[in-house]
C-alpha cells in the first residue's frame, strides 16, 4: 500500500517510509491506522544514519490522527525534524506537546516549499559539465568541503557516504566548491538535498550545475526528481524553477531540541 501511494505522489511521506523500510529497517519505526486495503494515518520515525552528518532523528506523520502521535517515543537527546504531510493547523500544537511530553524543551516551526522537476520540465545548467559523479577516491575532498560546513568527518566516514549516496560536486583546483546528494534513491524518485557552495565559491553558478547534474541523472533514469526548501529561500527557490522545477506544495515542518 504504501508502495501504490508512493507511485502515486513521488515526493510524499510515502518515499520516505518506502526507503527507510527497504533500506533501513534496524533503525526505522512505523505506527499506522489501517485497514485491509487501505491507510488512513501513519507517523514514520527513523532514528538517524550511522553517519555523522545524518546524526538527528526524522519523524514523517502523514494526516495526522491523535492515537497515532501519542505513540511516537523518541528519546530527548538530540534534534528531530519533524515533517507533517495533510495537516491541519491544529497538528502543530498537538505534534509540540507530545514532543513536550517526551522532555524536548525547544521548537522551531517553519514552512517548506516541495519543489519536483520531470524529464519535460527539465532545463540543464549550461554549467553542468563542470559537475562529476564523486566517488571514493574524492572522500578528503569532501571531508574538507564538510568541515566548512561545520560537521567533522574522517576519511573513512566520507569514503563510506559517498559509496552509500549519490553525489556530484564541482571541483576547483583541487578543491571540492560546491556538492549535491540525493539521499532517497528510488525508482519513482530521488530527493536531492545537501546543496552546498563553500563561501569563497559562491556566486559563480556552481550549485545549480551540481543540481543540475544530479537532476538529469534522475529524470533520464525514469523518475522524477524532489528537493525541499524553506519557502523564504529566494535565491535557491530562483535557481531550482530555471532548472523547471515546480512548486507542487508548501508543509510545515518542526524542529525539536533537547
Amino acid at each position: 500500500m504504501l508502495t501504490r501511494l508512493c507511485r502515486e505522489n513521488p515526493l510524499s511521506a510515502h518515499c520516505y517510509a518506502v526507503y527507510y523500510l527497504m533500506r533501513e529497517p534496524d533503525r526505522t519505526e512505523i505506527v499506522l491506522m489501517a485497514s485491509d486495503d487501505n491507510i488512513e494515518s501513519y507517523a514514520l520515525v527513523w532514528y538517524g544514519d550511522s553517519f555523522t552528518i545524518m546524526d538527528v532523528y526524522e519523524v514523517h506523520i502523514w494526516s495526522s490522527t491523535r492515537e497515532v502521535v501519542q505513540v511516537i517515543k523518541i528519546p530527548p537527546d538530540k534534534r528531530v525534524d519533524i515533517q507533517l504531510y495533510d495537516n491541519a493547523p491544529s497538528d502543530v500544537e498537538l505534534v509540540t506537546r507530545r514532543f513536550r511530553s517526551l522532555g524536548f524543551s525547544r521548537f522551531h516551526v517553519e514552512e517548506f516549499h516541495d519543489m519536483v522537476c520531470t524529464r519535460e520540465s527539465f532545463t540543464p545548467s549550461p554549467l553542468e559539465k563542470l559537475a562529476v559523479r564523486l566517488e571514493e577516491k574524492h572522500a578528503s575532498l569532501y571531508r574538507d568541503l564538510e568541515l566548512e560546513r561545520g560537521i567533522e568527518v574522517s576519511v573513512e566516514e566520507a569514503r563510506e557516504v559517498l559509496k552509500t549516496y549519490v553525489h556530484y560536486g564541482v571541483i576547483v583546483d583541487n578543491v571540492l566548491a560546491s556538492i549535491a546528494a540525493s539521499y532517497v534513491t528510488l525508482p519513482w524518485i530521488y530527493v536531492i538535498g545537501g546543496v552546498f557552495t563553500r563561501r569563497r565559491y559562491r556566486g559563480r553558478g556552481y550549485a545549480k550545475a551540481v543540481t543540475s547534474a544530479l537532476t538529469r541523472e534522475a529524470v533520464f533514469s525514469g523518475a522524477v526528481a524532489g528537493l525541499h526548501v524553506e519557502v523564504d529561500n529566494e535565491p535557491a527557490i530562483k535557481v531550482y524553477k530555471n532548472l523547471g522545477y515546480q512548486i507542487t506544495k508548501t508543509r510545515t515542518w518542526i524542529f525539536a531540541y533537547p
